[in-house]
């Protein structure tokens, strides 16, 4: 089991372990834990040009659409990459093979940011001929996206490592990691403990790896992702008043709805995508003018949300959570220990201060913590 610290409001620390998460949960009265359910794709292909050089394609999103419809498609598919060894590929198709497909990466465009837009085509290799979706080609070749700060070519038992037990929704290529600490034990004990797992999604993107940029820090540039929540879990999180958010990607779910919603009641617009610097400017100001709560937000989104035909609300966020944010959707974090000069441990900063997370990350180095994606984790309370 993981090992699990502990800081509380006034800053002291605790050290524990993951067993104990339920316990300190209940001791807080939380009555709502949230999670981050959606599923990393396999999404590096390794591939090989005709005259047998070798050039990795990471697949970061769809060129349109959302990623679970796209991994339907049976006849082609255009996405988003990242390419390695891109200057060794000047012409010509890329092709690479499984067990049961192989696929062929064609360059479709270029894009000004260093990212290529490819088309895949593929053929099942046995079978009767039934179609095959780009979800079961992936499934069959695709590689496990490991964080490059893990320095390490993936291994087989990754696809179940880097994969949270609850996840049901493919469309990440990182892994939300607060979330691998949970197994079936846990959430059973968390469950009897009063604090039950609830789910909600935000795929996450690789800008989620991206070092801050020098200089002012809202002046890095947030990458936008999808996050999808039903309207059952709304409700659950409506009759909720003392949330915990388990990583930081949900928490930024959680808390770009606020704003999303209070946009909504400034103006009667619902936003498809949440600029990262909403909640700075004038949406601040209106939270303070009416006086919202998070509890006033839910109540906006489950009346007059722009719900799906199958109860759902989607949307994007670039939300940016730095020093002198106020929190107004969870009252506590689980989370990992993140690296330097990222946008995660700007958002640690902003719930327990900037002294708060340099003091906390200093005893968790001399007490041999593990850091970053397979590491042990923490738990913050808000200031």
């Amino acid at each position: 089991m993981a090992r699990l610290l502990i800081r509380e409001r006034d800053g002291g620390l605790t050290h524990t372990t993951f067993e104990r998460l339920p316990d300190a949960l209940a001791s807080h009265g939380v009555d709502g834990l949230w999670a981050n359910d959606t599923r990393v794709l396999h999404a590096r292909l390794l591939t090989q040009k005709s005259t047998g050089g070798h050039v990795e394609v990471f697949l970061l999103a769809p060129a349109s659409g959302p990623a679970d419809q796209a991994l339907m498609h049976t006849d082609g598919s255009v996405w988003k990459a990242m390419v390695r060894n891109a200057k060794r590929w000047t012409s010509g198709p890329l092709t690479a093979e499984g067990r049961c497909a192989v696929v062929t990466v064609e360059r479709h465009a270029d894009a000004a940011d260093g990212t290529a837009q490819v088309r895949l085509s593929w053929k099942a290799l046995q079978g009767d001929g039934t179609p095959i979706t780009l979800g079961d080609v992936l499934e069959d070749l695709g590689r496990t996206p490991l964080p490059p700060y893990m320095k390490r070519a993936d291994v087989p038992a990754d696809r179940a490592d880097y994969q949270t037990v609850f996840a049901v929704a493919p469309g990440s290529v990182a892994a939300p990691t607060a979330g691998l600490h949970y197994d079936d034990v846990l959430l059973a004990d968390l469950a009897t403990a009063g604090c039950p797992l609830h789910h909600l999604t935000l795929h996450v993107g690789a800008g989620t790896f991206k070092p801050l940029t020098e200089g002012e820090v809202m002046a890095h540039e947030m990458h936008a992702e999808r996050a999808v929540l039903s309207r059952d879990a709304l409700l659950a999180m409506r009759a909720q008043t003392r949330r915990v958010a388990t990583g930081t990607t949900t928490l930024r779910a959680m808390e770009s709805l606020f704003w999303l919603a209070l946009h909504h009641a400034e103006t009667g617009e619902w936003l498809p995508c949440l600029p990262q610097r909403a909640p700075y400017g004038v949406l601040q100001e209106a939270a303070q003018r009416r006086g919202w709560t998070g509890q006033d937000a839910l109540d906006e989104v489950v009346n007059f949300g722009p719900w799906t035909a199958s109860g759902a609300w989607e949307f994007e966020t670039q939300l940016m959570i730095v020093p002198g944010y106020t929190f107004r959707m969870v009252v506590g974090l689980v989370t990992n220990f993140h690296q330097p000069g990222s946008t995660l441990l700007c958002l640690v900063a902003a719930l327990v201060g900037e002294g708060g997370w340099r003091s906390m990350y200093e005893t968790a180095l001399h007490a041999n913590y593990r850091f970053l994606s397979y590491g042990d984790g923490c738990l913050l309370w808000g200031t």
